[in-house]
């Protein structure tokens, strides 16, 4: 992603919001300029574009696991937009991704359940369903708690 495409992220990100059924995100173009191309850059993403336009995105973040000594690499969001789909595009997103998880463990991600397109998508390329590990999560409010507790 360059400074550049960040709009454009953005607004894949709210489509695929609405497309999984969850809140809008407040995201801006700023948000991601901050935090993937800043100093600080808590995620890589890569662009997808045809025809000089953006049509998807794939968004990632590296992750490491002490107990096994294990890279793995966390598939944030990937998204097509809904007019591209079926050429190829999410497939070439996540060859990309592959490449780049060269030396890595695995690649992970979540799927919402009623995601059907995505699921099928994601079997296709032979990803498995793992059921043995849930999914936890603190949000802001328990996270302050714990912060300042």
């Amino acid at each position: 992603m360059r400074h550049e495409d960040a709009a454009a992220v953005a607004e894949m990100a709210r489509e695929l919001a609405v497309a999984v059924g969850d809140a809008e995100p407040k995201l801006s173009a700023s948000d991601l300029v901050r935090d993937g191309l800043g100093q600080e850059r808590w995620f890589e993403c890569m662009v997808a574009e045809v025809d000089g336009k953006l049509v998807g995105y794939v968004l990632m973040c590296k992750g490491f696991e002490a107990h096994t000594g294990k890279r793995r690499l966390w598939l944030g969001d990937l998204h097509v937009r809904a007019a591209t789909r079926r050429n190829g595009i999410g497939t070439a997103l996540m060859r990309a991704v592959a490449r780049h998880a060269l030396g890595c463990e695995a690649v992970v991600w979540d799927l919402w359940h009623m995601n059907a397109l995505g699921g099928a998508f994601y079997r296709k390329l032979r990803a498995e369903e793992i059921t043995d590990l849930a999914i936890m999560r603190l949000d802001r409010t328990a996270l302050s708690a714990i912060a300042s507790g």
